[in-house]
């Protein structure tokens, strides 16, 4: 059974993201932990983006760089799905996993404020489609929501 199979069997199948040789998380549900907090600045962070105007390229790149931090600082946190999960082989490969996606998330994230900083509405479209892509794998394979 591989790791997909094995995660697919402990949560349902939803939809963020997006960690790092983690701490235990410190709570006891997935509802309001720090990692819970952190993802929420990077989701209300890129939420933000809506609402700029699209000549607004700093306050874009301001934008994506919070949400790249609420990833940055959520690296040091572990799943409750993950925490749960028997120690083991599947364990391991989850954790390098997630750590995976979520360095992926922060590299998205950086390319976005890049293509803000440079004023690019093509690459800030095409940097925006990956920072979703991830974003919904994330959360697809580790979050219960």
């Amino acid at each position: 059974m591989n790791i997909v199979t094995s995660l697919l069997r402990v949560l349902p199948i939803c939809s963020i993201c997006f960690v790092l040789a983690l701490p235990q998380v410190h709570a006891d549900s997935d509802e309001d932990t720090p990692l819970t907090q952190t993802m929420k600045q990077s989701s209300n962070a890129l939420k933000s983006l809506r609402k700029i105007d699209k000549d607004d390229w700093a306050g874009g790149a301001e934008a994506a760089r919070s949400a790249a931090e609420g990833i940055r600082k959520g690296m040091e946190y572990v799943p409750v799905l993950i925490k749960d999960m028997a120690d083991g082989k599947d364990k391991v490969k989850a954790l390098a996993d997630y750590r995976r996606m979520m360095g992926l998330s922060y590299a998205y994230l950086c390319e976005l404020e890049m293509a803000y900083l440079e004023e690019d509405a093509e690459k800030v479209d095409e940097a925006m489609s990956k920072v979703k892509a991830g974003k919904k794998e994330g959360h697809k394979t580790y979050s219960d929501d």
